[in-house]
């Protein structure tokens, strides 16, 4: 509830689209020269959806053999059982 409160407009926006019980959700921020390595998600049962806010120019986000290039304000969901990496080759922080 305290994050909520931090994030009103992000948590309205959530309940919105996807009215549920579990509440997860976080920003996520990526340093310049960033490789998140090859990893899976611990289980097979979640997708996870990423929008990129700022930033975004430089990265890419690999799942399975298909590597996309992020665009600001562009959402998209994948599979987190997957394996799946990101680059951030830019000179400016990515929030996602």
């Amino acid at each position: 509830e305290e994050n909520c409160a931090r994030c009103p407009k992000t948590c309205a926006l959530i309940e919105r689209i996807a009215p549920r019980q579990y509440k997860h959700a976080f920003f996520s921020a990526l340093q310049p020269g960033t490789h998140v390595i090859a990893h899976t998600g611990p289980t097979n049962k979640k997708l996870r959806c990423h929008l990129p806010i700022v930033g975004v120019e430089g990265s890419r986000l690999r799942v399975g053999s298909e590597t996309r290039e992020q665009v600001e304000g562009k959402c998209y969901a994948f599979d987190d059982s997957l394996e799946h990496e990101a680059w951030h080759d830019s000179s400016s922080t990515r929030i996602v």
